[in-house]
Parts: C-alpha cells; sequence; structure tokens
C-alpha cells in the first residue's frame, strides 16, 4: 500500500468536495468565469457524472479535482485535507498516487504495446521490471484486455484503445479516475461497453469515477449528475443503482 499527502477516507465525507469555487480568467480585458461559485461533491464508490454544453466549465471542474488548476477562489477538498493549498511537489506525489486520469483521446503512445502503456506509471514511480509486468497484466485482466497485451496501440480498436487508458489509470491503484469524454471519439456500442466497464469498476472493485460528458446516454450510468451552464451548477440529480 502507499502512503498519500492526504488522510485515509472517512465513509461518512465525500471523496472530492469542491466548496465555492471559482476559477476566473483575464482574456483581452474580458474577465471569463469558467466557474463561478461551484460547489459538488464526489461520495466514495459512486459514478459522477458532470454534464453540460461546451463552455459550461465541465473539464475546469474535473481538473480542480484532479489539482492540474487551482481555484481562482474557494476550496478543493480530497478525503477532508484541502489539496488547493498543496505546493508542486506534494501535489505532484498526490496526483500520482491518488489520481488517475482516462482521456478523450486516449493519450497512449501508438508504437508501444498494450502492456508497455499500462506498466507506464509504474515505470515512472521507480516500480522493479517484474512488479511492473504483473501489475500491468493484473489491470490488462480487470478490463478483458489480457490477451491483447503484446498488441501495439495501433493495432487495437478504439474501445480496445479506451480500455488500455482505463487499465493504465487503475495502475497505482488509485482512489478517484477522473475522466473527460471518455467515449467522445466513440461509436455507441463501444460507448456503451466502455459505460458498462466504468459501472463495474464502481460497483464490484469499489473505484470512484468522475467523469464528463455531453452524451445523454452516458449520464444514465451514473449514480449522481451535475449539470453546468455558464460556470455554474445548474442541476444536481440524485440516481440509485441497483
Amino acid at each position: 500500500m502507499h502512503t498519500s499527502a492526504a488522510q485515509p477516507a472517512d465513509s461518512s465525507q465525500p471523496l472530492v468536495l469542491l466548496r465555492d469555487v471559482y476559477r476566473i480568467f483575464q482574456t483581452g480585458g474580458t474577465e471569463v468565469r469558467a466557474l463561478d461559485g461551484v460547489t459538488m461533491s464526489v461520495p466514495q464508490g459512486n459514478l459522477v457524472v458532470i454534464k453540460g454544453r461546451s463552455g459550461s466549465g465541465k473539464t475546469t471542474a474535473l481538473n480542480m479535482m484532479g489539482g492540474l488548476d487551482r481555484p481562482t477562489r474557494g476550496q478543493v477538498f480530497f478525503k477532508g485535507t484541502e489539496i488547493s493549498t498543496f505546493g508542486e511537489k506534494t501535489l505532484t506525489r498526490w496526483r500520482r498516487e491518488e489520481v488517475g486520469f482516462v482521456f478523450q483521446s486516449f493519450g497512449l503512445l501508438p508504437y508501444l504495446t498494450a502492456q508497455e502503456n499500462v506498466e507506464l506509471p509504474l515505470r515512472i514511480a521507480g516500480y522493479p521490471s517484474s512488479k511492473r509486468r504483473a501489475r500491468a497484466q493484473e489491470c490488462l485482466e480487470l478490463v478483458g484486455l489480457r490477451q491483447r497485451a503484446r498488441h501495439r496501440i495501433l493495432e487495437l480498436s478504439g474501445g480496445e484503445q479506451q480500455r488500455v487508458g482505463i487499465a493504465r489509470a487503475l495502475t497505482m491503484n488509485p482512489s478517484l479516475i477522473l475522466a473527460d469524454e471518455p467515449t467522445g471519439e466513440l461509436d455507441f456500442a463501444t460507448s456503451m461497453k466502455v459505460m458498462e466497464l466504468f459501472r463495474t469498476l464502481v460497483d464490484e472493485h469499489g473505484v470512484t469515477v468522475c467523469l464528463v460528458t455531453h452524451d445523454p446516454a452516458v449520464e444514465e450510468f451514473g449514480d449522481k449528475v451535475y449539470e453546468l451552464a455558464d460556470g455554474r451548477v445548474v442541476k444536481e440529480e440524485e440516481r440509485c443503482w441497483a
């Protein structure tokens, strides 16, 4: 087990909490409020969806949760610890240990194999090759791709590539997976398979997932759905999964 920069989770509190968060940019003398007083929470062991039109603030909110951006005002908490006050070194270590990222464009190195891509976070963290291989195979097994481990990324379908991206996000055993439009480049049937995989990770493996989408079919998989418009939460909906 790793030692995190944040404190252990308390099941009575959300895994992630944005409290009255503002993110304000200056563009050509004009003030742009990417986030305008957003409060939202990600409960542990849930799949949380953030939806909204382009420019609504969805990705900015996700970046706040992952420590990729800092609020102009407001607070970001993870397991009860305010990460928005972390220095860069602590924040980098925290991200590496606690958060897995999944991207719309997959973010994989095309000339490496699936296994080599999944091993990358472990290589960066200094794990020995035997442990890297074992953990990569375990994560590929979780996403149903162990038999494709030796295939280069260019030899895989879009859906398989996204599953490799999810396997890579799992390698460090993160508490939270953040996914930015993870089905944006996939057809409908493949998108549904990817979302079923996310639900399995949440329901059977206790992973917490927060993802951004504009696809109504994707939001149906959420335990909780936030809708953003003009940098504000305009709707919050709780759903019940059996």
